[in-house]
């Protein structure tokens, strides 16, 4: 078969495009450092790389997440820190108000002093981000967390109950704050017993709580939250069966049920269930004895009602201590919620912390996977470049040799 000059020509331009656009890729490549430079050169290879780079992407979100959250986290844990530090002196003053040598001018000035604890209190609980976001305000952050009432002489919680949360992970969402009904709010009062109902001879009635331990869990075994009529024990006060003896009283329950029984004498403690009663008058007669349901107080509140206690002049010497009472174990409740929120933070930043390790992991080898997939690997580009160079220069070459043939030349 004869081959014309103008096929030869043909062919070996087509050779040396084919090899200059090889020569091209290979350039391209080790200057782009991709292997392709469009989706058709390898579209199962490009598919996975733009899948592992929008994964990339949402890891590297995940830790901006992560770093915002800690720090949210951080400022709530410092500010409750301070709480708890300014909780710890109201109960140390709490105690220092029972020193049987402390007069009406101390107690003034441990008054004011309390004063200054819950100015400081009521700053830290309507602590601001720097976003001008108040922390513990739930979702409704652009509300001041507590407010002074000055028609009922409390303070109140503004904020709402729902906690927003923060996505640091595909499936991982957790909690960037802690709501104040939910820190401040679960703190139990402490329980009391109140007496009501004086019937025939008694004219007055007295209950106290001497032994809150007992009390609590005499309150917690017969407490009834279904059917109030249930929480009233009646002291009863009959006439002596012998002319002559004492009076004699039984306590029954909202069933009729004698709970205990004894020789009655007016304004006499009568022991039972943790709480000192006593009653004025004579048989016949009755009182009625009532449990009080469990109320939560916020710390706020408490010290309002600490600080009512140190400087009215007119509330006896019972009511005194019960009010420090009241004060004492207020504080130690709100202490200890404090510190199980304190707790969920740690717990939370630890979650955080392993979380952030993980996908920092994560991205690392999608990063790996994805340079497999679609970068260039300059070894082996360099490779190909020289060979391309040199399949080229042979090939200008071998077509000037080629091009410069003759019949002529064989003459």
């Amino acid at each position: 078969m004869r081959l014309t000059n103008n096929q030869i020509f043909t062919r070996s331009m087509q050779d040396m495009s084919k090899a200059q656009q090889r020569l091209n890729t290979a350039h391209t490549q080790i200057t782009s450092l991709n292997k392709y430079r469009t989706s058709a050169d390898s579209p199962a290879d490009v598919s996975k790389s733009t899948y592992l780079h929008d994964e990339i992407n949402k890891n590297t979100q995940y830790q901006k997440n992560s770093l915002m959250l800690k720090s949210t986290l951080g400022l709530e844990e410092a500010t409750l820190s301070n709480i708890h530090t300014a909780m710890e002196r109201g109960r140390v003053l709490t105690i220092r108000a029972l020193n049987g040598s402390v007069g009406e001018l101390d107690l003034n000035a441990i008054a004011i002093e309390i004063n200054e604890v819950q100015k400081e209190i009521f700053n830290l609980v309507n602590t601001k981000n720097a976003n001008g976001d108040h922390i513990f305000s739930g979702s409704a952050s652009e509300v001041q967390s507590y407010t002074w009432d000055a028609d009922k002489a409390q303070y109140n919680f503004q904020g709402n109950e729902q906690d927003n949360k923060i996505q640091i992970a595909s499936n991982v969402f957790i909690r960037n704050g802690d709501n104040g009904r939910e820190v401040f709010e679960s703190a139990p009062a402490r329980l009391i017993a109140l007496s009501d109902n004086l019937v025939g001879n008694v004219s007055a009635a007295e209950v106290r709580i001497i032994d809150q331990g007992e009390y609590d869990n005499f309150h917690r075994d017969n407490f009834d939250y279904a059917v109030p009529a249930n929480n009233i024990f009646k002291i009863t006060i009959s006439p002596p069966t012998i002319p002559g003896n004492s009076d004699t009283y039984t306590i029954t329950d909202s069933g009729h049920n004698v709970q205990q029984s004894g020789n009655f004498m007016s304004d006499n403690i009568i022991r039972f269930g943790g709480m000192a009663m006593s009653a004025t008058g004579t048989s016949p007669g009755s009182v009625d004895i009532i449990l009080a349901p469990s109320i939560n107080e916020n710390i706020l509140n408490t010290l309002e009602a600490f600080k009512q206690v140190l400087t009215d002049t007119s509330i006896t010497k019972s009511e005194f201590q019960d009010g420090i009472a009241d004060a004492q174990l207020g504080i130690g409740n709100a202490k200890h919620a404090v510190m199980s929120v304190i707790s969920s933070i740690g717990g939370r930043n630890n979650a955080i912390e392993r979380i952030t390790q993980s996908n920092e992991s994560f991205k690392l080898i999608n990063q790996e996977a994805m340079a497999i997939l679609t970068e260039t690997d300059l070894a082996a580009a360099m490779t190909d470049l020289t060979k391309e160079q040199n399949i080229l220069e042979t090939s200008y070459k071998t077509f000037n040799k080629i091009n410069n043939l003759s019949l002529f030349n064989a003459m």
